[in-house]
C-alpha cells in the first residue's frame, strides 16, 4: 500500500481539468492567432509532465515515507489534524520553507539541474505549468520538509499543503492575465510568475514564491514587472530537444562532462554547489560557451513533418486518461505494477518526442518504440488484466484494443504521408 493519502484521488480530480484546460487554451490561441504555444513544444511540456506525474506517484512515496518517520520520532509537538489551525499554519509553513527549496533550486548547480526542466520550456503557457522534473525532484525536496516533521506538522497536512501549493501555481502560467493590482505584492499571479520565468537580467532569479510573495519582499528576490523590458523566457542554456527524456538528463549530463573534465578534485565536486553558469576555468578554457545575449534568444523551433506532428499532439491528449488511471489505482497498486505502468507512459512520452525529431534516425527509433508500445496495449488488454493487476471489462478491453490499432493505423498513415515532404514544417 502506498502512503498517498488523499494526494491520489485529489489529484485524480484536478488533472483531467488541467489538461483540458491546456487542450482548450491551445485551441483558442491558435484559433486567435496568438503565439503563446507551438505545437512540438506543448508535446514536449505535456511528455514531461506525464513522465513526471507517472514517476512521481512511485517517487512521492519516499518523499512522503521519509516525512512520516522523522515526524515519528523527532516532532516536538503533535498538532491536532481537527482543528483549522493546524490546516492553515501547515499551508503557511510549507509555502515558507517551498521558497527556500525555490530558491536553492535557482543557486545551485545540483538542485538547478533537475528545476530547470520547468524552464526548459521558452513560451510561458498552461502546458509549461505541468512541464516539471519526475523523480529527481521528489528525491531532495524532502530535505526542506523536516523543519515541518520536527515542528510536528502532522505527515497528512504536509502531504495535502504541498499538493494545494503546487496546484495554485497551474493558473499563474498564462500570458492573458496583465496586472492584478494589489494582489501582485502579496500572492503569486501570472505577472509575478512571468518574471520568474524570465532571462532578462531584470528577472533573473525573482520571484520564488509559491502562493505567497510575503517571502520574497522578505528576502530581497522580489521584481515586479515592468512594460519597458518585456519578458523573455527559458534559459541562458537552453535545450535543443523534444524529447522528454533528455529534457530531464540535459543540465545534468553537461555538468557530469565538466566535472569529469576538470583537472582540480575541488573543481569535480564544487561544481554541483556553485551556482548555475558557473564552470571549471580549464573546462571552459578548452570548451567555451557562448555568452548569453538576450538579443539573439530566440523559440526553439525545428521542422517537423506536419502529419508526425499532428499524430503526436493527438496521442499526447489520450495519454492523460491513462495517467489518471495510474494515480487513481496507485493506492493499492503494488510496486513493481506501479514501476511497469510509468514505465509505459514514459516510453509513449519518448516515443512522441522523437517523432518530432529533426533528424531522420531519431524519428525512426521513435516510429520503433511508437509501434512496439501501441502493440503492446493492445496485448496487454487481450490478456484480460491490466498490468497483472485490473481485471478488464470486456467491453474496455476491446476499447483499449480499437484505439490502439487505429492509433497504429495513424502512425504508419503519417509516417507514409511523410515521404517525399519529410521535412515539412508543423505549423510553429
Amino acid at each position: 500500500m502506498n502512503p498517498l493519502g488523499p494526494n491520489a484521488l485529489i489529484a485524480a480530480i484536478v488533472l483531467p481539468f488541467f489538461y483540458l484546460a491546456v487542450y482548450l487554451d491551445y485551441a483558442i490561441s491558435r484559433a486567435q492567432g496568438r503565439p503563446d504555444y507551438g505545437l512540438n513544444d506543448t508535446v514536449a511540456s505535456l511528455g514531461v509532465s506525464i513522465m513526471m506525474s507517472a514517476f512521481g506517484v512511485v517517487s512521492i512515496v519516499v518523499r512522503i515515507a521519509i516525512y512520516t518517520l522523522v515526524y515519528a520520532h523527532v516532532a516536538l509537538r503533535e498538532w491536532s489534524t481537527a482543528s483549522p489551525w493546524t490546516w492553515v499554519i501547515g499551508l503557511l509553513l510549507y509555502d515558507f520553507t517551498y521558497y527556500w527549496q525555490h530558491r536553492m533550486g535557482h543557486e545551485w548547480n545540483l538542485l538547478w539541474s533537475s528545476h530547470v526542466v520547468h524552464h526548459s520550456s521558452d513560451r510561458f503557457n498552461l502546458a509549461t505549468a505541468l512541464r516539471v522534473p519526475s523523480a529527481s525532484m521528489h528525491l531532495w525536496t524532502w530535505v526542506f520538509a523536516l523543519p515541518l516533521a520536527l515542528a510536528g506538522i502532522p505527515p497528512q497536512v504536509y502531504a495535502v499543503a504541498s499538493l494545494l501549493n503546487l496546484l495554485y501555481q497551474f493558473w499563474i502560467h498564462t500570458e492573458r492575465i496583465g496586472s492584478l493590482a494589489w494582489f501582485d505584492r502579496w500572492f503569486g499571479s501570472p505577472s509575478n510568475h512571468r518574471v520568474h520565468h524570465g532571462v532578462n537580467d531584470r528577472y533573473l532569479d525573482k520571484n520564488y514564491g509559491g502562493i505567497l510573495m510575503l517571502w520574497d519582499r522578505m528576502f530581497g528576490t522580489f521584481e515586479d514587472e515592468r512594460a519597458d523590458d518585456p519578458v523573455r523566457y527559458g534559459t541562458r542554456a537552453p535545450v535543443q530537444s523534444w524529447n522528454p527524456l533528455w529534457i530531464n538528463l540535459d543540465t545534468f549530463w553537461a555538468l557530469c562532462i565538466d566535472a569529469w573534465r576538470a583537472r582540480s578534485w575541488r573543481d569535480k565536486l564544487s561544481i554541483w554547489w556553485r551556482a548555475p553558469g558557473w564552470r571549471p576555468a580549464d573546462v571552459a578554457a578548452v570548451d567555451p560557451k557562448p555568452a548569453f545575449e538576450l538579443s539573439r534568444h530566440r523559440h526553439f523551433e525545428t521542422p517537423t513533418p506536419v502529419a508526425l506532428g499532428h499524430y503526436a499532439l493527438l496521442q499526447t491528449a489520450l495519454l492523460p486518461a491513462q495517467l489518471v488511471h495510474l494515480i487513481a489505482i496507485a493506492a493499492w497498486l503494488p510496486f513493481w505494477p506501479e514501476v511497469a505502468y510509468a514505465s509505459y507512459l514514459s516510453v509513449a512520452t519518448v516515443a512522441l518526442g522523437l517523432l518530432l525529431s529533426p533528424e531522420l534516425r531519431w524519428r525512426r527509433v521513435g516510429l520503433a518504440l511508437e509501434a512496439a508500445r501501441l502493440l503492446l496495449s493492445a496485448g496487454v488488454a487481450l490478456s484480460g488484466q491490466w498490468f497483472g493487476q485490473l481485471t478488464l471489462p470486456s467491453w474496455v478491453t476491446w476499447v483499449i484494443v480499437a484505439v490502439a490499432m487505429a492509433s497504429l493505423v495513424g502512425l504508419l498513415a503519417a509516417t507514409v504521408r511523410n515521404g517525399a515532404s519529410d521535412m515539412v514544417a508543423a505549423p510553429p
